[in-house]
Order: C-alpha cells, then sequence, then structure tokens
C-alpha cells in the first residue's frame, strides 16, 4: 500500500508585526464576547425577540462597518452582489440559526 500525503501548502510570510496585531485582534474579541453575558444581565426586557433583535442589528453594523473598512465601499457592494444565491441561502441558515 502507498502512502499518498496531502501536498505541502507554502504559507504566506507574516512580519513579527502583523503576528502581533493578529494575536492582539483575537485576544480583544475574546475580551468583548466575554462582556455579552454581563451585559445581557442588565437588559430588562420581557421579550426575548427584543433581544435577538438588537443584538442581529448590532452584528450587521460592526460587520458591515469593518467590510467597509477592509474593502471600501465600492468592494463592499460588490461582495454582496457577487455572492448570489449560495450567499444569500448561507445568510438566511445563519440568521435561522441565530433566533
Amino acid at each position: 500500500m502507498t502512502d499518498t500525503a496531502s501536498p505541502r501548502v507554502a504559507l504566506p510570510d507574516v512580519s513579527p508585526r502583523e503576528e502581533r496585531i493578529g494575536m492582539l485582534l483575537v485576544f480583544l474579541s475574546a475580551l468583548m464576547w466575554s462582556f455579552g453575558g454581563t451585559i445581557a444581565r442588565f437588559i430588562h426586557v420581557d421579550d426575548s425577540w427584543t433581544v435577538v433583535f438588537w443584538r442581529s442589528l448590532w452584528a450587521v453594523a460592526f460587520l458591515v462597518a469593518f467590510m467597509v473598512w477592509r474593502d471600501g465601499w465600492r468592494g463592499t457592494l460588490r461582495l454582496f452582489r457577487d455572492m448570489g444565491l449560495p450567499g444569500l441561502g448561507v445568510a438566511l441558515c445563519f440568521a435561522t440559526a441565530s433566533t
């Protein structure tokens, strides 16, 4: 029997500065997520759909802001236009899973 190893993929060269920035971003994202439970305890609403609405609204706002920062307005609009039906299907699945 022959051993078929998967082909080796060359990883891009990453500078130490980029690596530190990546670690910092991962740390900060974990820190921000950890405040979610604490913040949710201070919210006094009787309707859970209200919480889902505000969480979804802010998630969209931050994701679109990041996309605009990374790709600009034209790039962001192009990404939404080019995602097509498969992208719309994935978006609907994520929206359904989040409720």
